[in-house]
């Protein structure tokens, strides 16, 4: 059967791994090991050595592209049609589960699968039919526990939550059950809670898949949630072999339920386990794998490995620290640029960044210097729906006539005017020629809608009215931080704990930071501020992004990283508060963001850039910013600083270096700022790396600055 087999492409390690006669074997593969390769080997041995039917093993992805991957590579060397074979992602899997055993599982033959966007318009419509309103309850939001819930095998009956969102969500949940139920849909969390369900009420299935899978390799496995390790247990019974592959420096989903837990779990709970360990990196140079191995070291909960490669050390990594985020995006752009010009092509440069929001100031400096790129996994900023929809409401504010606008933003957030409303306005737009905004006008004079729409729409022109004169005043920035409040828009997303929703916030304030940049814009004649502005965002969503073809840079944040490795790659944004972020110091979750750390690190093959600000624009003001921890725990001797350098960047022995003013009497000296100007220092606090400086600035005011950062000159 095999046409193209053979283990003399293989290490030691990742031969021991493919060729192991335990019961169950547990892979902990480094970055850039080839665990890909070991899993694809694994199953071929299986086959050509030890006679398995290609249709009796198990291979469990994460991904479509992952599950394709391993189907074209095993396809090169099997000589038989491997199309059925079991080779998917989870819900992939569960899916043909389900559509062979449809009357176990009580759902008609051709049920169909739903989305997300599906998912919530079912809930928008359960709310209105059982008129269900409330602020506080957010469709998105209840989408969100009911997928939680069914990650944990909780269905409705079964919640315990006493909280007063809790219940309201719990009870949508009851009628959102019994509407699927009835409507012969299944969502993305149903598909592997039914899967479950089926294995543990049916004995008699549950022996026929453990019979038929012989052996069950799962990728990934440190991603693998509650509810799927679950499946897997159930799935193998006690005759199925495991081949688990997985790596726990690389587990960074915990905000969306991944256990990296489960690693620790799997070996108590199968028996004859044994642990390999591939830590050869045929990926990044030494000093890349050197970073990435101190860095590390630093988690306290992990199985432990070190990665090494027989190339060269390599290039030292670049760790540049910029006066601020500007100067940060224009070393990144022109340092690539230099690279493309020579012997690397667009695609083979990343910037990765903590947060979504970071994107934009690299996607200006970019359209500005004519480079195409592509960010990866998401949408360009301007693009983004929350930011549409602050603009929107500018939009119609300054023109009364953008029915577009209007249609977008008139129930968003949402505030009770349903379709049957809007086509009454339609309907008078069409008849007398006239905007949507004008025919609200006249459908509240005339009262042609019912009375609660009517009351939404009143709510929604005084919003419109009340911008257009926050736009006759202040500043740019203000007045957009004032949009964002009285539209509620903020609120939608402050009320959600989502990595989501906090992403959306992210990008909302990083409008407000944008728009800072407008402040001192030259303007054409006739044009306002406000114009420059829309015009802007307008033109900046829609150039600049190439396809996923075509020869770009690659932006992306971290998360979206994963799996993917670059010859060049910058890691932007490295400061306290940012990455490791805020939250995660709050939540004593820095372990995971340590992780994460190593896996962006882990994305350069042969250049690696580190870069940081000393001042951040973030929520619309300027933040001092004290470079990240995650930089101390870099050796010395692989890196080169260059920028604005301050002996108090890094420790030594695990102490900050001595302040170079450390002694000097700073009070009443005249002193210089790059940004700010010339002032007068007034006090002095802090020691060593916390000295700080209060210092009263000729144009600007009094502002306190971190005096290892602030780069600040004695007149």
């Amino acid at each position: 059967m095999i046409t193209n087999y053979t283990l003399d492409n293989l290490n030691e390690a990742q031969r021991d791994a493919v060729c192991s006669l335990s019961l169950n074997s547990l892979v902990i593969a480094g970055a850039g090991s080839g665990k890909t390769r070991v899993l694809i080997q694994r199953i071929l041995w299986l086959i050509e050595d030890n006679n398995f039917s290609p249709f009796s093993i198990l291979a469990v992805t994460f991904t479509n592209k992952a599950a394709k991957e391993i189907k074209s590579r095993l396809s090169e060397s099997l000589d038989t049609n491997i199309e059925s074979m079991w080779v998917g992602t989870f819900h992939g899997i569960c899916y043909r589960i389900l559509r062979t055993n449809f009357k176990e599982v009580d759902l008609p033959k051709n049920f169909q699968i739903i989305d997300s966007d599906d998912q919530v318009r079912i809930i928008k419509r359960i709310m209105k039919d059982n008129e269900i309103e409330n602020s506080q309850i957010i469709p998105k939001q209840v989408a969100w526990y009911i997928n939680k819930k069914k990650d944990q095998s909780i269905r409705s009956d079964k919640v315990s939550d006493d909280d007063f969102l809790s219940i309201q969500y719990n009870k949508i949940y009851k009628i959102y059950e019994e509407y699927c139920n009835s409507s012969g849909l299944v969502d993305f969390g149903e598909i592997i809670l039914r899967t479950l369900e089926l294995l543990q009420k049916n004995k008699e299935k549950r022996k026929y898949y453990n019979n038929l899978f012989r052996s069950i390799l799962i990728d990934e496995f440190q991603d693998t949630n509650t509810i799927q390790y679950q499946l897997i247990k159930f799935l193998a019974g006690n005759s199925s072999s495991i081949f688990a592959v997985g790596d726990d420096d690389q587990s960074i989903y915990g905000w969306r339920g991944a256990k990296v837990e489960n690693i620790k779990k799997l070996q108590k709970d199968f028996e004859d386990i044994e642990v390999f360990r591939l830590e050869q990196n045929y990926r990044s140079t030494g000093n890349i794998l050197e970073a990435a191995n101190n860095i590390i070291l630093n988690n306290d909960s992990r199985m432990g490995k070190n990665l090494w490669t027989e190339d060269k050390s390599g290039d030292l990594i670049k760790i540049f620290s910029a006066s601020d985020e500007i100067e940060e995006a224009n070393f990144v752009i022109d340092t690539l640029q230099n690279f493309v010009s020579e012997d690397y092509s667009k695609n083979e440069v990343a910037i990765l960044y903590r947060s979504n929001a970071q994107s934009r100031i690299f996607e200006e400096k970019l359209i500005a210097n004519g480079i195409p790129y592509r960010i990866y996994g998401g949408f360009r900023f301007f693009e983004r729906a929350e930011i549409k929809d602050v603009i929107a409401y500018m939009r119609l504010a300054v023109t009364n006539s953008d029915n577009n606008s209007f249609e977008r933003i008139v129930n968003n957030p949402p505030r009770g005017i349903g379709e049957k409303t809007k086509n009454i306005l339609r309907g008078i737009t069409k008849e007398k020629n006239k905007p949507l905004y004008e025919s609200a006008k006249e459908a509240i004079e005339n009262s042609l809608v019912p009375n609660k729409a009517m009351q939404s729409l009143i709510e929604f022109l005084n919003i419109i009215e009340t911008i257009s004169s926050i736009l006759q005043k202040d500043e740019l920035p203000h007045q957009i931080s004032e949009i964002i409040k009285i539209t509620g828009i903020k609120s939608v997303y402050e009320k959600s704990k989502s990595e989501q929703s906090r992403s959306k916030l992210e990008n909302l304030d990083e409008l407000v930071s944008a728009a800072h940049e407008f402040v001192n814009v030259d303007l054409e004649e006739n044009e306002t501020i406000i114009d420059a502005f829309l015009t802007h965002t307008s033109l900046e969503s829609g150039e600049g992004q190439g396809n996923e073809w075509d020869d770009c840079i690659q932006l992306m944040t971290l998360h979206s990283s994963k799996g993917l490795e670059f010859p060049i790659v910058f890691l932007v944004g490295l400061e306290e508060n940012l990455f490791p972020s805020r939250m995660s110091i709050e939540e004593d979750n820095l372990e995971e963001e340590r992780r994460l750390c190593y896996v962006g690190i882990t994305r350069a093959r042969k250049k690696l850039y580190i870069s940081h600000a000393q001042i951040r624009r973030q929520y619309g003001t300027d933040n001092y910013c004290m470079p990240s921890r995650f930089l101390n725990e870099i050796p010395e001797n692989v890196i080169e600083e260059i920028g604005h350098k301050s002996k108090m960047f890094f420790k030594k022995n695990g102490v900050f270096q001595e302040n170079d003013h450390k002694g000097l009497s700073l009070t009443g000296k005249r002193v210089i700022h790059k940004k700010f100007g010339e002032g007068i220092v007034t006090a002095v606090e802090g020691r060593d790396a916390n000295t700080r400086v209060q210092v009263s600035f000729d144009d600007v005011g009094t502002k306190w600055l971190i005096l290892a950062i602030s780069n600040l000159e004695i007149l």
